[in-house]
């Protein structure tokens, strides 16, 4: 609605001014109204379809050529359309004695009405660019807001205390038992936190080194569960020169420990395969849940909304992301596209 408003406000402010200006030249206001009013279905077929068609499927895209020609004719048909409209309404009124035909021997005659074509087409156009450049500001700005927000909360919340307490505690017995084996597992959490602390600052990180926190924090659960988890976690393609937003999969695979298998006390599983391919990444990610265990309220999805955020700030609409729950089991599949550097 405010649309629609905002461009009858437009137009009327338009033909006010014209008819004050030819009214200038000439004071006769009656002729001027109506000859504004009878070339008006030319000037907003001309501007339209250059708005809207022209601007947004050639100009915007590069192809000057393709556009200046579209441009061309747009305005052939639109003088033709207002001397039709004008010879039709203005001419039988004012100037009965005056040659009327739409082509006249004249060809001066064609010059007016396509000036007033050209400067209302390029009027329109310079507010409708200016307009819309304003509007990708203030989205630019908007995204850029939320992602900051969407970063802090990902950092505060990134990892469950439980598993750093918990990893902490196993650490604890091995090296009672097996320092070897504690000694890879300091080195593990190092890695990860590291990561985590300083590399998750960056816009864009080495998919290498995401998928290698990945491990890390699997390794380090395995530590956790034991033998009460059965996991089959694989990577396939090649995941070198690539470059993606740090900590997207992680999320995901700390929600199906945290809500899938942590408070089941049977036997469990997770399946998470991660496909590279040239251009795209795919994650399918699933995991058993006790179906007699309600979920705690606002936890997991939050953790899955922030996290969809990051991608709509990130890829906007060029990433797919699907859910699925089940009485037993939760499924993920996450696909993106990947930057090369």
């Amino acid at each position: 609605m405010n649309r629609l408003l905002s461009h009858l406000v437009f137009w009327c402010l338009y033909v006010i001014f014209t008819v004050a200006i030819y009214y200038v030249q000439e004071p006769n206001l009656g002729l001027h109204v109506i000859y504004e009013l009878a070339s008006l279905p030319a000037k907003l077929f001309s501007v339209y379809f250059t708005l809207y068609f022209i601007v947004p499927r050639f100009l915007l895209k590069g192809k000057y050529w393709q556009a200046a020609l579209q441009v061309g004719l747009v305005l052939v048909v639109g003088v033709l359309l207002l001397r039709i409209f004008v010879l039709n309404s203005v001419y039988p009124l004012y100037f009965p004695d005056v040659e009327n035909t739409l082509f006249p021997n004249d060809l001066s005659k064609f010059v007016s009405p396509l000036l007033d074509l050209i400067i209302v087409t390029i009027l329109a156009m310079v507010m409708k660019l200016l307009k819309d450049r304003e509007k990708q500001e203030i989205d630019r700005l908007g995204r850029e807001k939320s992602n900051v927000q969407n970063e802090l909360q990902l950092l505060k919340s990134q990892l469950h205390p439980h598993f750093l307490f918990n990893t902490l505690n196993g650490l604890y017995a091995q090296i009672l038992n097996n320092p070897e084996v504690a000694a890879e597992t300091v080195i593990k959490l190092s890695d990860l936190l590291r990561f985590i602390i300083y590399e998750a600052r960056k816009t864009l990180v080495n998919l290498v080194d995401d998928l290698d926190c990945i491990k890390n924090y699997i390794a380090l659960e395995r530590l956790r569960y034991g033998s009460k988890l059965q996991l089959s976690f694989s990577i396939s393609g090649t995941a070198v020169n690539k470059k993606i937003p740090p900590l997207l999969l992680l999320p995901f695979i700390e929600n199906s420990f945290k809500h899938g298998i942590a408070n089941d006390h049977n036997a469990c599983w997770i399946k998470c395969a991660i496909d590279v391919s040239e251009n795209i990444l795919e994650m399918d990610l699933q995991n058993s849940i006790a179906p007699y265990i309600e979920e705690e309220k606002d936890t997991k999805g939050i953790g899955i909304l922030n996290v969809r955020q990051r991608l709509k700030y990130n890829y906007q609409e060029r990433f797919s992301l699907t859910t699925e729950k089940s009485e037993d089991s939760y499924h993920i599949n996450l696909k993106i596209p990947l930057v090369k550097p």
